[in-house]
Order: C-alpha cells, then structure tokens, then sequence
C-alpha cells in the first residue's frame, strides 16, 4: 500500500491521499486503538472535528484537530456516517468538503464498528466468528473457533450475510469485515430436510440477507463467500437468497469477483444501460421466455418489444432471443448486478 501510495503521488495526488488515509486507518484498526484515538486520527486527517455518538446521545465524544477533547455534542447536519448498530460519526467540516473528506468519514466508520465488535461483550466470540469464516486462516485455528463457537464438526451449518445494522437472531454471529463492506455474519444450523434445500432455513431470517450452503464447520469460509453474493443479488423483490437457488451460478459469480477486470458481456451491458428500455426488455424477455410474453408483461407492441431487441443483439453481439443468447444475457446480467451492488 505504501508503495503503490508513493509511486501515484506524481500522477494523481488526491487518488494518493485517498490510499493513505486507508493505510492510516488499517493501521489503527491491526493494533486495536480505542475509539478515541481513531476520532482523534480522523480530526487530524481532515482539519475539523470529528464525532462518535452511540444511541441517542450516551458516549457521545468529539475529538478537535489539535488532538484534544470537545465537548460532547450532536451530529446535527454534519457528514455522518453509520457505524455500527446504534453507532454514528461525523465531521464537523464548514464550508466546502475537502477531497478526501467522504473516504476519511467512510474508513473512520468502518475502523470504529470493528473495533467497537471486538471490545463490546462477547468480543471473543466476534473474534471466533471471523477466525471461522477466514479461508486463509489455518485449519486448527477454524476448528479451535468452531469449538468456542459450540459448532458440532459433524452436523450441517449455513453462513448467512445480512447488513450490520440488523439485529440478532440469537444465533453465533458477528461483525466481519469483506470486501465489499461490513456485514453481520451468522451461523445456523442446516435445515435437517436437504430435499429443498435452504427452504427450511428461511423461515426466521426478516431484512435482506444471503443464505449460504450447508457445510461441516469446517467448510464454513465456502458457505461464507457463498452468502455474501447471495446478499449482494438479495433486492426487494428478492429479499433473501440462497445460495443453493443460484446453482452453478454461484461458481461463476465468485470467479468474477477474483476476477480484476469485468468480463467483455458485463461490458456491453453496461453501455447498453444507457438506452433505458434495453435492459428491462431483455429482462422481460429472460423471464417471460418470448417476445410476445415480454411485449405483455411490459404493456407495449409485440412489434416494439422486436425492434427493441434486434438493437440489443447488434449491440451485444449475440442474440438474447435464441435459447443460448438467454442464457449467456442472463449470466452476464447476473455479474452485472454483482458489479454494480451498492456497499454492505
């Protein structure tokens, strides 16, 4: 990081403070500061006051650019950003924001939920939660936090993703933080019916949330990266999802997002969103089957739906109303969504 930082200093100084006001951030964080000290970081970073206030008002604390205490105080209108359950912060900018002010707020979120999970009650179990989810940590060390966590090596587990700020079920779970955000990550037991399987397990999860595959505890960091692409498909039409529905599109999904470019289709989509009619006629036609089906179900002429989809074909370079076309169109929109899903 430190490298990189310094080698875009000469092409682009602000994307270099940017990287350095992570690194500061995932510094603080790898040696477990208080959250005291991360507001008094944020203040020095952006030159303004910086607040932290947990529920309405008890442990609100202020931190000033000179590294000294305010008085306690509101967030008011200020820039604030959530972190975690109850948790908010904020900075106290006047006038116009500085460059880096959205990314310091965002990664000085983000540093107190973490360090707030790992020093409320039941932190060690937090700590447990992520030791058995991480696939890079060592095999006797997911099964030592399988063990605190009371997991039996032998029966069937799900990993379920759901948001932060949502609340407990009353089953192991924990703050963790991903790639693509902080999520509340929860473990229960797998449905014992695997005839349909997730079906069972749906019952008591409310919100949006992704429902991972059913593992041995010691699989759990598979069902894990399974759940968070579930979450991100998850919308209101859609609120909870389960890995097991997406099949072998789950496979595809995960080598997407190892993936550092997007694939040439996802590509293609993307410029083809700017025709606002492109995308939900082809989505009609993935799920109505025809173009007469899709013509009713968006309530125009059979004729438009055509027209509408021999442009899309020219522009995709393939044809989305023949049965391969389909299902390469419905891959492709799939990793779209993924690409495109906003932040946990």
């Amino acid at each position: 990081m430190q490298e990189l930082a310094g080698r875009l200093t000469a092409l682009d100084p602000e994307a270099s403070a940017t990287l350095k006001v992570v690194s500061y951030f995932d510094t603080l964080v790898d040696h477990e500061v208080s959250v005291e000290t991360l507001l008094r970081g944020a203040s020095v970073l952006s030159g303004c006051p910086a607040g932290f206030r947990l529920g309405h008002g008890a442990g609100a604390l202020r931190m000033a650019p000179d590294g000294r205490p305010m008085l306690p105080g509101a967030a008011g209108d200020w820039p604030a950003a959530a972190a975690g359950p109850g948790a908010v912060v904020w900075l106290e900018r006047d006038g116009v924001p500085h460059a880096n002010d959205a990314m310091i707020l965002e990664r000085l979120a983000l540093a107190v939920a973490i360090t707030r999970s790992r020093t409320r009650p039941g932190s060690g179990l937090n700590r447990a939660i992520e030791h058995v989810l991480d696939a890079s940590a060592p095999e006797h060390d997911r099964a030592a936090a399988a063990a605190q966590l009371r997991l039996d090596p032998r029966r069937l587990v799900r990993a379920v993703a759901r948001h932060a700020s949502d609340p407990e079920m009353g089953h192991p779970n924990g703050i963790v933080s991903t790639p693509f955000g902080i999520a509340r990550a929860e473990i229960i037991p797998a449905a014992s019916d695997q005839r349909r399987p997730g079906d069972q397990d749906h019952r008591e999860i409310s919100g949006h949330a992704g429902i991972g595959t059913a593992v041995k505890p010691a699989r759990l960091p598979q069902s894990w990266s399974a759940a968070l692409v579930a979450l991100r498909l998850a919308d209101e039409s859609s609120p909870i999802v389960g890995a097991d529905a997406l099949g072998t599109v789950l496979l595809l999904a995960e080598a997407a997002d190892g993936a550092s470019q997007p694939h040439p289709d996802v590509v293609a989509l993307e410029i083809l969103a700017a025709d606002h009619a492109a995308l939900p006629t082809l989505d009609a036609l993935a799920q109505a089957g025809t173009a007469r089906a899709a013509a009713s179900t968006l309530g125009v002429h059979h004729s438009t739906v055509q027209t509408r989809l021999a442009a899309a074909a020219a522009a995709l370079g393939y044809d989305p109303r023949t049965p391969a076309g389909r299902t390469r169109y419905v891959l492709a929109r799939t990793l779209q969504r993924l690409r495109n899903a906003p932040p946990l």
